[in-house]
């Protein structure tokens, strides 16, 4: 009985605020202590930390959920290039940077998702372009359906389906290690950092992506004590996310080509989900399409709000 009961816990756990090893002051002092404009809106079932800009009502702006390893501190040169243009938000994920979660509820993808617009919603910031790089683009696709018109558009950067992205998951990521309960947890906490900054940010990412930049905000943020919760997202993606989606509002899906993380993946089919978006491919850029192109980001915004009823 008490083996059942052990395996009966949620996995997930392992990725809470419980088990951070920090208590709540301290965690608040870590999370917010880095960077001038970084939030914690708090919902029930998790924090959520934000990087937002001065709010100019004149602006539209821009919503990106960072990919992990990359966290808020990984946009100083994005926000330099475009604050002009935008106001700025980079909105961690549950269970990411400095995003944590409070019980493991809110790892799953419609909660995930929910608990992404109620902070979003929270915003007083006007004509929303919400920017969601590889699985944060089915999060950011999902979004776009629960909010609508609430958004003025959504980019969708470098996601198939969730069929391709857990094909992805399991060619890539070292998806059946992950998958285990528990073993995913704990083998990744052990070397996310080898894994994450050694390994797969100079393979994913392209020729000209601030490579080094990267590799030491993540560095720093991995030694602060983040949340880095992939295999707890790896477990509840396999086991709970929907096959399909609409989104209602203007959107365009965006491929990097030199990200040699996903030379196998199908890229179009996550057109399914937004079949009137528009399809571009960036030649020369890797995985990070926001971070090492956001000029282009820019533009593609633009269009979007072009065509945009918000």
């Amino acid at each position: 009985q008490a083996m059942s009961d052990t395996f009966a816990i949620d996995p997930a756990i392992l990725d809470t605020l419980a088990f951070s090893g920090m208590d709540e002051e301290v965690f608040r002092q870590r999370a917010l202590a880095s960077r001038d404009g970084l939030k914690l809106f708090e919902h029930s079932l998790s924090f959520i930390r934000y990087r937002m800009t001065a709010v100019d009502q004149g602006k539209p702006t821009l919503v990106v959920l960072p990919d992990a390893p990359a966290t808020v501190e990984s946009y100083d040169g994005f926000i330099a290039a475009l604050e002009a243009q935008f106001n700025i938000v980079v909105m961690e994920m549950p269970g990411f940077g400095f995003s944590f979660p409070k019980s493991p509820e809110s790892l799953e993808f419609e909660q995930s998702c929910q608990i992404l617009v109620a902070a979003l919603e929270s915003l007083s910031c006007p004509r929303i372009i919400l920017v969601g790089p590889c699985i944060q683009g089915l999060f950011a696709a999902r979004i776009a359906e629960i909010m609508g018109a609430k958004l003025a558009g959504v980019i969708i950067g470098q996601t198939g389906d969730f069929a391709e992205q857990r094909k992805w998951i399991d060619a890539g990521l070292g998806g059946a290690t992950l998958a285990q309960p528990f073993v995913g947890q704990i083998g990744f906490r052990m070397n996310r950092e080898k894994m994450s900054i050694g390994f797969w940010l100079p393979f994913a990412a392209g020729p000209g992506a601030p490579l080094d930049m990267l590799k030491e905000e993540a560095r720093k943020v991995q030694r602060a004590g983040c949340c880095y919760a992939l295999a707890s997202q790896v477990q509840k993606l396999r086991n709970a996310a929907p096959t399909t989606l609409d989104v209602p509002i203007p959107a365009e899906v965006l491929w990097g080509m030199a990200d040699r993380s996903h030379l196998e993946t199908d890229r179009r089919t996550v057109m399914a989900y937004a079949p009137n978006a528009a399809y571009h491919e960036w030649e020369g850029i890797g995985h990070f399409i926001d971070l090492e192109a956001p000029e282009k980001l820019a533009e593609a915004a633009h269009r979007l709000l072009a065509h945009s009823s918000g």
